[in-house]
């Protein structure tokens, strides 16, 4: 018997258990009811994993949002909002439906799920009412959350999520008595400025990155050794990732001190924009240059040009595809086109690029490079294997001039992939940051690791005993000591490019066979 008894109370408690809160669940207790459980109500079949029993009024109540996209109602239907209460209204709730930017025609509340009651804000938020205009100050989005606009803001355009509003017909009263419907929306909005906060200490650690981006540069410009076409092509990529980062700093700053303006973000966005994509395809020259040495091209026009020439035409290449999107994506902006998520948008969506207008423009290419880089990589190791099973072969002496060249090569390599894993790592961090903009403990890894990325190109490019040996010949020549004839040697044979270095191994190894 007790046990008839126990399966009955375990019964009631997990029927009583609810799978939902209150506010996002409707009353199904005037539902049709199956010989199984299920309840139907409105045409949708609640299971009995899909609604719980109300202890206070035991009636059934089906977790609407289970089976549709939910949106909120601040009144139930059929009625309207008006000084805190809830009364009846003979207009029909028929708000329009966007997609983005795009309004949805023949689409109406229909498919959504309706949960009804005033929105109750979580801790360190303020509910606010948002009234529509003929513009429009929100959107009902497909997906259920509102897109509302905070005119002033350098972020005007904001997503809330279903349980961080309520819309509905507002009942205003005139002077003469007459009432009429408007179409509002009561709003929770953060009373702390929690991007304030994240952008202090992002600034921060970008401004404290970019001081060791120009250390590395000023330790290579000092070194005429350090100065041949790889050491000029890393200069570039650290001056870019210094302009790209203490601009987007400046940037957060002016947000935080609220002294900024939508046309300043317009220009600062242009000049991020340009410098990290020029840095990330710097990145896919030094990537490129590498496999090129080993490739083998020989008697090729690029082969035969100088050291300056082969810069320059980096150059070109790795300023002009920048300069080219960055102008594409200025014509757009200002083109007059209608606002669609394909365009950038920068005016509507307030400082530097955001959504799909990120993705499209900026992660795109990034993405594009980043697989080209790999596949240079792959080609370049498979080449370095090649390339030392030759030299074990015909080369029986480890101190020869080539296994040097070949061990100075790889070493080159290994530097460029350290690189591009570090920049690939904050790639990563980014994209997760943007498919995730209110997680806090996402910005705190992407503030750590952007002090990281200039720390860790400082230390794998200055940090080595060679740097500091050729720091301390060059501080000696500051202070008037002569060099020795090694020295000189050793200076003049360093200046040489690596490039010509192993073409010139190459045609002695030729010899000795």
């Amino acid at each position: 018997m007790y046990r008839i008894v126990l399966s009955v109370l375990i019964a009631r408690i997990v029927a009583g258990r609810a799978v939902c809160d209150f506010e996002n669940s409707v009353d199904i207790s005037t539902g049709k009811r199956l010989s199984n459980g299920d309840i139907i109500y409105v045409n949708d079949i609640y299971n009995r994993q899909q609604y719980y029993i109300d202890n206070d009024t035991l009636h059934e109540r089906g977790c609407i949002c289970l089976k549709k996209t939910c949106i909120r109602k601040c009144c139930p239907v059929g009625q309207g909002y008006t000084k805190k209460a809830c009364v009846d209204v003979d207009e029909p709730f028929d708000p329009p439906i966007w997609d983005d930017h795009v309004p949805q025609r023949g689409m109406n509340v229909s498919r959504f799920g309706l949960v009804s009651g005033i929105v109750t804000c979580r801790e360190n938020m303020v509910r606010l009412r948002i009234k529509g205009t003929v513009k429009g100050d929100f959107r009902l989005l497909v997906d259920g959350r509102l897109f509302i606009q905070v005119p002033g803001s350098v972020n005007p355009w904001q997503k809330r999520e279903p349980d961080e509003y309520c819309i509905d017909s507002f009942i205003q009263e005139h002077e003469d008595g007459s009432t009429s419907t408007k179409l509002d929306a009561l709003v929770c909005f953060p009373q702390d400025d929690e991007d304030s906060s994240n952008y202090v200490v992002s600034s921060t650690c970008m401004l404290i990155s970019s001081a060791f981006f120009i250390v590395t540069i000023a330790v290579y410009a000092l070194l005429p050794e350090l100065q041949n076409l790889h050491g000029r092509v890393l200069m570039v990529y650290l001056a870019c990732m210094c302009v790209g980062f203490t601009f987007l700093a400046a940037m957060q700053i002016m947000i935080t001190v609220n002294n900024t303006t939508i046309t300043i973000c317009i220009g600062l966005t242009f000049v991020i924009y340009f410098a990290l994509l020029s840095a990330f395809f710097w990145l896919n020259v030094m990537c490129f240059d590498i496999w090129w040495t080993f490739s083998g091209k020989r008697g090729l026009s690029f082969e035969k040009l100088s050291m300056r020439a082969r810069f320059c035409a980096y150059a070109a290449y790795a300023f002009g595809f920048p300069t080219g999107l960055t102008i594409i994506m200025a014509a757009l902006e200002f083109s007059g086109l209608p606002a669609h998520p394909a365009m950038p948008m920068l005016r509507q969506q307030g400082c530097f690029l955001h959504g799909t207008s990120k993705l499209l423009y900026l992660y795109g290419p990034m993405m594009i490079l980043c697989v080209a880089n790999i596949v240079f990589f792959i080609l370049t190791a498979w080449k370095i294997n090649q390339i030392k099973q030759q030299t074990q072969k015909t080369l029986k002496s480890k101190d020869s001039a080539t296994t040097d060249q070949h061990r100075n090569d790889r070493q080159r390599l290994l530097l460029y992939v350290k690189l591009f894993t570090i920049m690939g790592i904050n790639w990563i961090l980014e994209i997760i940051s943007g498919q995730y903009p209110q997680t806090n403990i996402v910005f705190r890894f992407i503030d750590a690791y952007n002090v990281m990325i200039g720390v860790f190109i400082f230390i794998i490019f200055v940090c080595k005993r060679k740097i500091f040996r050729l720091m301390k010949k060059r501080y000696n020549q500051m202070r008037g000591k002569p060099m020795s004839r090694t020295q000189t040697q050793t200076t003049s044979t360093r200046t040489l490019s690596s490039r010509d270095e192993f073409r010139m191994n190459s045609l002695k190894n030729k010899q000795q066979v």
